[in-house]
């Protein structure tokens, strides 16, 4: 599941192109900072109407740290604060992924924001490459609601896919 190093590889190629896009949207950063907001208001609405019969105090939200030309996910922690929300981050060990802090089993988690290089609208993400989410994600239980986060820019009409990806419930876009 790591990236091929073949420069005809179709993923790796859309790679380098989305990685070149990321950091074009990313160069003025009052802009990025009003998109990012728009993402977490829109992911934030999204888990308040994914089950409005259970309260939200006392729920599990992952969310990633994001590297500087992927969506900042701070406001939407800061509005997981507000309502009670746990807030969980992934640590990479090794080829897995952790929860963290802690020792929290994957399968307790209620919400989970991934970032990725490129997305579809049916939830099919392009990953950095070294599959850490594709592994993790099936850890998840089923209710659990998986929401990719992208700027508009990354999302594309096709991309390749394998067996081993994993499609997400919903992307969020600003």
């Amino acid at each position: 599941m790591c990236e091929s190093a073949n420069p005809n590889d179709p993923k790796r190629a859309l790679r380098l192109e989305m990685r070149e896009v990321r950091r074009s949207i990313v160069a003025d950063s009052a802009d990025r900072d009003a998109r990012s907001h728009r993402i977490c208001d829109r992911v934030a609405a999204a888990i308040t109407s994914a089950d409005r019969e259970t309260p939200l105090a006392g729920r599990r939200l992952m969310v990633y740290e994001p590297l500087t030309t992927e969506p900042d996910v701070a406001a939407l922690v800061a509005w997981a604060n507000e309502n009670a929300v746990d807030v969980f981050v992934p640590q990479v060990d090794g080829d897995e992924l952790r929860v963290m802090p802690g020792a929290v089993d994957p399968a307790t988690i209620d919400f989970i924001v991934v970032p990725g290089l490129a997305f579809m609208r049916d939830g099919t993400r392009l990953g950095q490459g070294g599959g850490h989410f594709d592994r993790f994600l099936p850890l998840l239980a089923a209710d659990c609601l998986r929401l990719g986060v992208a700027f508009r820019e990354q999302i594309v009409d096709d991309m390749p896919v394998e067996p081993h990806d994993v499609v997400l419930d919903l992307v969020v876009t600003d």
